[in-house]
Order: structure tokens, then C-alpha cells, then sequence
């Protein structure tokens, strides 16, 4: 049992100590957090109009829809995903798996993997050939190939999203300690496959345990064979570079294979750009990593920017209407809201004073009496008529 409070207008608990009550203030809060979250994974997307016209995407919310495509539960190949837009206007009421986002990916609402057209965008491709599909279109994450959240795992645990191949993973499938702050996750999967990505260990996170069995702590290393950074005090663009050919990645390569966490987006920055690398990069179907519009961080700052927009516009039109009001109707409002702020914070002042919980039924109870004191205020006694 416990009792949140903030600024003072607490909603305390009492009776059910099994009843999780929380303050007033706190509720507002988790709402605002709860729609700053949604901006960040929405972005600055379009949800009236399909995005099929944009092309293949830098990045959006996605889609899969097993109500259109059954057999995608069984074959990821089989699956298709659909913008924002689509997902409210084309699949309202489906089964709809949120994908989080995607990188170069065209919405394929309506092609020839559906059995039915797309409400805003009929005119369609056949197929979009450079869209790619993972487990995740068939609700699977990680290397247990697992849903999420699975109601029969008894193990409460977090999920990363690998960069490169998009999969999500549960923190203990991963194969390495999690720190505590990270940028960017790229699985062991991926590191094996683009092992380029060993040469800059040095840009990694790793959990160290400490030899004295303290509590591990989050600390920059290199593996033994990666270039000592620290040794030579020098930052990773100095370190010597390949004295063969034109390529500049630090002339020492790591020989562990293993999940990576990197300490922030700027490693990025410092990838090889010779071209030997470049071309490599393109070979590897890798190029975005160079793109610092590719981040999941730029992405949800959008969203944010677009969020602030928003309110700011609120705000501004509601400036604009009261300064349309005349003056006795400007005045009747603001004495009208005055008083439903003061009703309130007198009707749940008791609840705070006497530590008991706000349920329904009083909330309930103000507004059918809020609404019965100015019905009384508004009709005109019998005599006056």
C-alpha cells in the first residue's frame, strides 16, 4: 500500500491494500508521458493520407495485418505491412500487430498481397520488391521466436531493437550484460555478419564485472585486440591508419563476435569513409548507418517537434477565440471556469484531508450536481416569468 502525492492535491489510499490508487497529478502526468511516447513512435506521419506516394521511407510506424493475411502467423514471407493511415482507415478493427518502426519500407496496403484494395490509395504496384518482411509481421521477436508480451513466460523482461536487422530481443537472450545507458544495440547476428563493425569496439559499451564481486558498473572498454584508445590518448579518427591501401578503419580488428552496445549516435560519425568502405557499406546493404536522419533518436525527435507544434497551435487558437469574444461573454466564461475550478478543488480538497480514494461514483456525483446547480442558475423562477 502507498500514497503518491504532488503539489498537494493527492488522491491518498485507504481500505484495499491490495488497490494501487494514484494521486490526481500523477494520473495528468502519466498521460502526458503516455502521449509524448505516442508522438515519439508516431513521428511527424501522416495518419489521413497513405504514405505509399512518399516511396520507400526513411522511417515510419508499421503494421502487419493477420486478419487480411492469415498465413502470415505461419510465414513472415508471406506478410505485408501498412502505413499509419492505412492502419486506421483500411483495417480498422483487424488484427493488427504494431511494428514499431522501419526503415526504407513503401506500405503495402491493397498490392497484390492482400485479397482487397487500399480505401486511399488504389492505384498500387503489384508488389513493393525492396520492402523487407522479418519475424516481427507474424508477431515473433528475438531468438526464442516468441510474441510479445508472451502471457506464458514467467520471466518479466525488456526488449532491445537491433539497427541493423530491426529484430527486437529480450535483454537475457542476448548473450551479453546490458548497461545501464546505451545509444544504439546491434545483435550478435549482425556483428557477425557485417564484422567491418569489429574494428570499433572501441565505441562500445560493456558490462564489466568487477573482480572484487562488487556490483558490475557500465564502463567505454575494448576488447584485448582492439586499439587501445586510452594507451595512446588519442580520439578514434587519429589512430593510425592502414598503411595498405586507402582504407582508414583502426588497422586492429576485434576476434570476439558478440552483442554491442554503443555509447552514443556520434559513432556513427566516426565509420570509415574511404572508398573501399563506402563500397562495402552499399555492398552491405548497410549505406544508412552514414545517414544521420536513420536514428530512432532523430526519428522520435520529430515527433516530439510535432507534438510541441500542436499545443502551441492549441494554445494560439484558443488565445484567438477569446480575444473574438465580446466582453460580457469573455467575462461569463472566465467567471464560469473560475468557478468550476474552485467547486473542484474544494470537492477533492475533502478526499485529500481525509485520505480517502476518488472512486467513479463521486466523480460521478460533482458533475451530476455541477450540472444540477446551473440548471438552477440558469432557469428563471416561476415569478420572474
Amino acid at each position: 500500500m502507498s500514497e503518491n502525492e504532488a503539489g498537494g492535491s493527492a488522491a491518498a489510499i485507504e481500505g484495499n491494500e491490495n488497490e494501487e490508487v494514484w494521486a490526481i497529478s500523477d494520473i495528468l502526468n502519466g498521460e502526458e508521458k503516455v502521449m509524448e511516447e505516442v508522438a515519439a513512435v508516431l513521428g511527424d506521419t501522416d495518419d489521413i493520407n497513405c504514405s505509399y506516394d512518399n516511396g520507400y521511407m526513411k522511417r515510419q510506424p508499421l503494421y502487419a495485418c493477420l486478419t487480411c493475411i492469415v498465413e502470415a502467423k505461419e510465414d513472415f514471407t508471406k506478410s505485408a505491412g501498412v502505413c499509419l493511415a492505412c492502419s486506421y482507415h483500411c483495417h480498422d478493427g483487424h488484427n493488427l500487430i504494431e511494428l514499431y518502426t522501419k526503415r526504407k519500407f513503401r506500405c503495402d496496403c491493397g498490392n497484390k498481397r492482400f485479397p482487397n484494395g487500399c480505401n486511399l490509395q488504389p492505384s498500387k504496384t503489384d508488389f513493393n520488391e525492396d520492402n523487407s518482411y522479418n519475424q516481427n509481421f507474424s508477431g515473433l521477436y528475438c531468438t526464442c521466436s516468441t510474441i510479445y508480451p508472451n502471457p506464458e513466460d514467467p520471466i518479466e523482461d525488456e526488449m532491445a531493437q537491433c539497427i541493423l536487422c530491426e529484430d527486437w530481443y529480450h535483454y537475457r537472450h542476448l548473450g551479453a550484460s546490458v548497461p545501464v545507458n546505451y545509444a544504439e544495440m546491434i545483435c550478435e547476428r549482425c556483428i557477425e555478419k557485417h564484422d567491418f563493425l569489429l574494428h570499433y569496439d572501441g565505441l562500445t559499451i560493456t558490462k564489466v564485472e568487477k573482480t572484487d564481486e562488487s556490483e558490475a558498473a557500465d564502463i567505454s572498454v575494448e576488447s584485448q585486440d582492439a586499439v587501445k584508445l586510452e594507451d595512446n590518448g588519442k580520439d578514434l579518427d587519429e589512430v593510425e591508419l592502414k598503411t595498405e591501401g586507402s582504407c582508414c578503419k583502426p588497422k586492429t580488428k576485434s576476434t570476439v563476435v558478440s552483442t554491442k552496445f554503443m555509447e552514443n549516435e556520434d559513432w556513427r560519425n566516426k565509420l570509415c569513409k574511404c572508398p573501399t568502405c563506402m563500397d562495402m557499406y552499399k555492398e552491405e546493404q548497410v549505406e544508412f548507418l552514414l545517414d544521420e536522419e536513420d536514428t530512432v533518436q532523430f526519428y522520435e525527435e520529430k515527433g516530439k517537434v510535432k507534438m510541441q507544434q500542436m499545443k502551441d497551435l492549441a494554445v494560439d487558437t484558443e488565445q484567438k477565440m477569446l480575444n473574438s469574444m465580446d466582453r460580457v461573454n469573455l467575462i461569463e466564461l472566465l467567471a464560469g471556469y473560475n468557478d468550476f475550478k474552485e467547486q473542484l478543488g474544494e470537492y477533492l480538497k475533502k478526499f485529500a484531508e481525509n485520505k480517502k480514494v476518488i472512486r467513479e461514483e463521486d466523480i460521478k456525483e460533482f458533475f451530476s450536481k455541477l450540472k444540477s446547480r446551473k440548471k438552477q442558475k440558469t432557469e428563471m423562477p416561476y415569478y420572474c416569468r
